[in-house]
């Protein structure tokens, strides 16, 4: 971010601030000519800032409609944390301690706000978990029910933060996946504690919830530590 210009960054948030509500209710960005005739600049300085906010995901181009505002999809935010990791900025060991203390407070939050509908959502993710036989899958299985605790949350914020580190979080969960399956004790304890943790979600109990989810990673750990020590020959083969 250093390399930045500042002035582009301060660019960007001001074109993003003059923008209005459309008939439809969306955000939409004056026509070029205008952003011209208030920012003072040229044509081609206009487009150049366009380019970048829509490289970002940031604006939606319609032809005949105009320039709209949108969330972008996070693949910037992963993109970052994915180079952070191939630079050795951060390891995967960081990503783990992060994790542990985001997904702590993303199951209080998820056990006082979710829907009824959403833990039927978790418990469908949870069966597949517990009865999925192919690593991918039970990683994929594994993200979306983590996934889905953090929509349960009901805030963006942790979503879009979630979202973000989703390429490296798999990383995490296919290491993890990987080892449980060497394992059927590890393999069934795993299974087990995604069951506690839906049941604690359906509480509503703040520290119940929150108990689940120190449980799930203690779990983790000392299935680890035990893979590690048993014999070669007690191993599931792959």
């Amino acid at each position: 971010m250093n390399d930045i210009d500042p002035r582009l960054l301060d660019r960007l948030k001001e074109f993003v601030s003059v923008s209005e509500l459309s008939k439809d209710g969306r955000l939409k960005l004056p026509p070029e000519r205008a952003l011209c005739d208030h920012f003072g600049m040229h044509r081609t300085s206009v487009r150049n800032v366009l380019s970048v906010l829509q490289s970002l995901g940031f604006i939606e181009r319609k032809q005949g409609s105009g320039t709209f505002l949108k969330m972008p999809e996070p693949i910037f935010i992963q993109l970052y944390f994915e180079l952070a990791l191939k630079l050795n900025y951060i390891s995967v060991d960081h990503l783990e301690t992060a994790r542990e203390m985001f997904e702590r407070e993303i199951i209080q939050a998820a056990a006082v706000n979710h829907m009824d509908s959403e833990i039927e959502t978790l418990e469908a993710i949870c069966d597949r978990i517990v009865n999925s036989k192919d690593v991918l899958e039970g990683i994929q299985a594994d993200y979306e029910f983590h996934e889905q605790l953090a929509i349960m949350a009901k805030n963006p914020a942790i979503l879009i933060i979630f979202q973000g580190l989703s390429s490296v979080l798999k990383k995490v969960l296919h290491q993890r996946r990987v080892l449980a399956r060497r394992s059927i004790v590890a393999q069934e304890k795993t299974n087990k504690i995604h069951i506690a943790i839906v049941n604690a979600v359906k509480t509503r109990d703040r520290e119940q919830a929150r108990q689940a989810m120190d449980q799930h990673f203690e779990t983790w750990n000392q299935n680890i530590m035990n893979i590690y020590r048993q014999p070669t020959d007690s191993l599931i083969e792959e």
